[in-house]
């Protein structure tokens, strides 16, 4: 395990909470920054983010009426950064090996800015490959920053309340169910949002 995986691994994160509750609220909201963020999103995998509000919320650490709204907001200002970053340095951006290296993903995501303009950002909040980087694309087309910052407001609520509801899902259901459950409810989404892109290409 390198070093920026034991760092960001859930086992480690969580005992560092066990002893140092109060910084639960920050851990919930870097972690949703950086899930959300422009390339560090692929560093943090949406999973890690999930799993430690599983465990906050489990242990009675962190109220869920205080992990939804944080994470909400780590998430929007991580998304108004890869805008930003989009909007004012994307084309050296696009330049480094990290987007060199993934063309495809970059294709889909390109796709999605310019056929859905300020849409794109709800599609991508709920597709894990491409969220950090949708705002990143979006950043570099002429979308408007209010037009983005609404869309985006939008969306992370959206996601929030999703959020608030797997985590009622696991207390109910289990860990395992609840992944289950919201990985056909994503493939889903997916599916839908992909018939909608082909449709609205044909036409």
């Amino acid at each position: 395990m390198n070093t920026i995986e034991s760092i960001f691994n859930p086992d480690s994160i969580q005992s560092f909470l066990l002893q140092n509750p109060e910084y639960a609220w920050l851990a919930v909201f870097t972690l949703a920054f950086l899930e959300s963020m422009v390339i560090t999103g692929s560093i943090v995998p949406s999973i890690v983010l999930f799993s430690i509000c599983v465990y906050l919320f489990d242990q009675q650490i962190l109220a869920l009426y205080l992990i939804a709204p944080i994470a909400m907001i780590g998430a929007h200002l991580g998304d108004l950064g890869g805008f930003l970053v989009g909007k004012y340095s994307g084309e050296k951006v696009l330049s480094l090996t990290f987007f060199q290296k993934r063309t495809a993903l970059i294709d889909k995501a390109t796709s999605a800015a310019d056929r859905f303009g300020p849409l794109a950002v709800v599609i991508g909040r709920f597709t894990p490959a491409i969220r950090p980087i949708m705002p990143f694309f979006l950043g570099l087309t002429r979308l408007e920053l209010k037009r983005f910052y609404f869309a985006d407001l939008i969306a992370c609520l959206a996601w929030g309340i999703a959020l608030i509801l797997m985590l009622k899902g696991v207390q109910a259901l289990g860990f395992v169910n609840t992944i289950l459950i919201a990985s056909a409810g994503l493939l889903s989404f997916i599916y839908i949002s992909n018939k909608a892109t082909k449709k609205k290409t044909n036409n």
